[in-house]
């Protein structure tokens, strides 16, 4: 039995240095905005903070937030390439 509250402990320590999210976004269409009530940007890759809803349309306030809660957020032209979506990955794993 000595052994569970070491086993505890460790999985507080591995919690506590988890990695923190990456959200990868592009700006929305302006078709895409009008027909979603403003959102700005679209979901591409990447996870929401915890506490936060996956969603595909993204609001400002929804990146704020995603930033308030630790989260890294990557920013991709809208037209972009699969060149540029592993770049984003790359960066977010940095």
């Amino acid at each position: 039995m000595k052994i569970f509250p070491f086993l505890v402990l460790l999985f507080a320590a591995s919690s506590l240095h988890a990695a923190p999210s990456c959200l990868i976004v592009k700006h929305a269409s302006a078709a895409r905005q009008f027909f979603v009530n403003g959102a700005n940007w679209q979901y591409v890759a990447g996870d929401f903070p915890a506490g936060m809803k996956w969603k595909s349309n993204i609001w400002d306030r929804d990146i704020r937030k995603a930033k308030k809660l630790g989260g890294k957020v990557v920013t991709l032209k809208s037209d972009y390439t699969a060149a540029d979506l592993e770049e984003a990955k790359r960066s977010c794993a940095e």
